[in-house]
């Protein structure tokens, strides 16, 4: 089948450990499909793969392709595939271990959901991850019901700012923390309150909460206790070390994993493409500057989503 470009690394370090190989381009077993890749999106595991922080969370074989999610066309189908699925445009979040950073990737044929000819590429690619990450946490780990009260930190990033709508479609009393150059962004998005953490500190203001949504780990989440009432939980995405303080407070830890989920994924795309939730994406950077790419992702002041364009 000849070769294709892959963004790999073989060793943990920082950006410049990346590089674009020449690999060979997979070939679709039983029940897998063969995806040329349009776009990719950039997520945070990315960059913290990469400097080794979850190495004792995840262990990965060298060298490794990087990336989660992505869209693109169905190219070629293994045995036991519908052939109608070939040519159909599809988003997905590949299975741990299938890097997304490049131009052909083969996955199982049920997690490549089909996206309607409204959604753009960069639009669906920008979603899988980012929104099961807000999805299967707030919708399955911890469902949130009418009228709770909802503090989701970073609610201008990639899952925060979809958490906010999701939230609000729900009948929530959503607050969010953010910059204050995003208040208005997040608001935009339905946060009944907005917290801008560079002026103050959430927990100063904010208390009697029934669940938070923590991304951020570390500092963020031992002050997030102080704005839970008793019986509330705590939902954690992040793999970093922190202290679990949920027995001595009285409320719960939730850490949810997430995981290719085909059913939540369609309908996430079908909320994107009838307008009813807003794919923010901050920036788009062509295939060849996937380390500037990385590195802003790094910075965490992205609003909304950053994507690689793969092919045009």
């Amino acid at each position: 089948m000849g070769d294709m470009t892959a963004i790999r690394f073989a060793d943990y370090g920082p950006v410049d450990v990346l590089s674009a190989d020449r690999v060979p381009v997979p070939e679709p077993g039983p029940g897998e499909v063969r995806i040329d890749v349009k776009a990719a999106s950039v997520n945070p595991i990315d960059w913290k793969l990469r400097k080794g922080l979850l190495k004792d969370v995840f262990a990965i074989p060298f060298p490794f392709v990087t990336g989660r999610d992505g869209a693109g066309v169905v190219a070629a189908a293994g045995e036991g595939v519908a052939n109608d699925l070939v040519g159909r445009r599809v988003c997905f979040l590949a299975p741990q271990g299938v890097g997304t950073w490049a131009e052909t990737v083969v996955l199982p044929a049920d997690l490549a959901v089909p996206i309607p000819d409204t959604l753009s590429d960069i639009d669906a690619a920008a979603l899988p991850l980012a929104g099961l990450s807000a999805w299967i946490p707030l919708m399955v780990a911890a469902p949130v019901e009418r009228g709770m009260r909802v503090l989701i930190h970073a609610g201008a990033g990639g899952i925060g700012s979809l958490a906010v709508q999701l939230m609000r479609q729900r009948g929530a009393h959503v607050a969010a923390t953010c910059s204050a150059r995003n208040a208005d962004f997040v608001t935009s998005l339905g946060a009944d309150e907005v917290v801008a953490y560079d002026e103050e500190a959430f927990e100063d203001r904010l208390s009697g909460f029934d669940l938070v949504f923590d991304t951020m780990g570390g500092d963020v989440h031992a002050r997030s206790y102080d704005v839970l009432k008793p019986g509330g939980r705590i939902v954690c995405l992040n793999a970093a070390p922190f202290q679990d303080r949920s027995a001595e407070r009285g409320v719960s830890l939730v850490r949810p994993v997430i995981r290719p989920e085909p059913d939540a994924l369609a309908t996430l795309v079908a909320e994107v493409a009838a307008g009813r939730i807003t794919q923010a994406i901050d920036r788009v950077f062509p295939f060849a500057e996937f380390a500037a790419a990385q590195s802003l992702n790094e910075t965490g002041h992205a609003r909304g989503k950053i994507v690689l364009e793969i092919a045009g």
